[in-house]
């Protein structure tokens, strides 16, 4: 039997390929591995806590909806706070650009918005002309 994903798990999916050609590209165009690092720091992060966020929300509406709430505020208080370390980080280092790191913390935003737009479209039955 064939598992359907829903849109954040495509997400996932979508992001690797998407990491793996912009930083080619960054250390292609400016040919700094400091910078590729950068970008890859942001994209891992933003990965990891989305997908952390993703399995406690999966787990509540599962098995305890009334901490739903509660749960959104605190995994995004989590993530910011996280992001905002990864910022610094990235900042301290001389090397690296914050501007890349920035841009790889947005990776799961990056893919979400098409992919959502690409599936609502797909479901209310349009053709993508």
């Amino acid at each position: 039997m064939e598992k359907k994903m829903n849109v954040i798990e495509k997400t996932f999916l979508f992001a690797w390929p998407y990491t793996i050609i912009v930083g080619l590209l960054i250390y292609l165009i400016w040919g700094n591995t400091d910078y590729l690092l950068s970008f890859v720091l942001g994209s891992a992060s933003s990965l990891l806590m989305n997908s952390l966020n993703y399995r406690i929300m999966k787990a509540a509406f599962k098995f305890n909806p009334a901490s739903i709430k509660s749960k959104t505020i605190l995994m995004y208080v989590v993530k910011f706070v996280f992001f905002g370390i990864i910022l610094y980080i990235s900042n301290t280092n001389p090397d690296w650009n914050i501007y890349f790191t920035f841009i790889g913390l947005l990776t799961f935003r990056i893919i979400l918005l098409p992919l959502s737009i690409f599936y609502a479209k797909k479901k209310e039955g349009d053709t993508l002309d």
